[in-house]
């Protein structure tokens, strides 16, 4: 399965159009949007691709976009959906606690395999693909604990721009794509449970 992962859009029209054409070319089954969409028109046209799409609030989203996620039937906000035999699980950042508090309730209740468990989160867990222009680390702990409990195939992310990169904590492939609004994105491929990622750009 060949699976599309881009984040912070920010409002760039002209990358999310080369990404629509970069993913037909690919003849990728999913896209997978971590947040920071911020305009409807790119949103838009990813869903219009035909492709399949899930997409996680980011945290300079508003209710209008979280609305619109649930519009388009594309809104993964403390959800679980089954795409291709693999759990998609959404962790956005309007309502992040509440969030978090759902997927792993579902998660424990359905006793999902973590070898099928795929995180969509805007937020990056600590200490990966998490470090600031300064130096500092900004991911969250709470979704650190979480990989640490759940041990989740692949975790896509955004929110720091500047720590694009790959990351493999013990089973998991940890991915930040970087913002879209610079031509980034990445190519993730699963394969029962295996899974490796690149990151490319527009």
């Amino acid at each position: 399965m060949i699976v599309i992962g881009v984040s912070d859009i920010h409002c760039s029209y002209g990358y999310s159009s080369k990404l629509v054409l970069k993913a037909m070319q690919l003849n990728a089954d999913l896209i997978l949007v971590a947040g920071d969409i911020e305009c409807e028109h790119p949103l838009e046209e990813i869903v219009s691709s035909g492709i399949k799409t899930y997409c996680v609030t980011g945290n300079l989203d508003d209710i209008y976009i979280y609305r619109i996620l649930r519009n388009y039937g594309v809104g993964l906000e403390g959800s679980i959906v089954v795409f291709n035999g693999y759990y998609v699980a959404g962790i956005g950042a309007i309502g992040f606690s509440t969030n978090l508090s759902k997927v792993k309730e579902f998660i424990m209740n359905k006793r999902i395999d973590p070898r099928k468990l795929i995180v969509l989160s805007h937020y990056p867990p600590y200490g990966f693909n998490d470090t600031t222009y300064s130096g500092l680390h900004a991911g969250n702990m709470e979704l650190r604990n979480f990989i640490e409990e759940h041990k989740p195939l692949l975790f896509l992310h955004g929110h720091i721009h500047e720590a694009r990169g790959i990351n493999r904590y013990k089973n998991t492939l940890i991915v930040n794509p970087g913002p879209l609004m610079h031509g980034y994105y990445s190519v993730i491929e699963l394969d029962g449970d295996n899974v490796e990622a690149r990151l490319e750009r527009l």
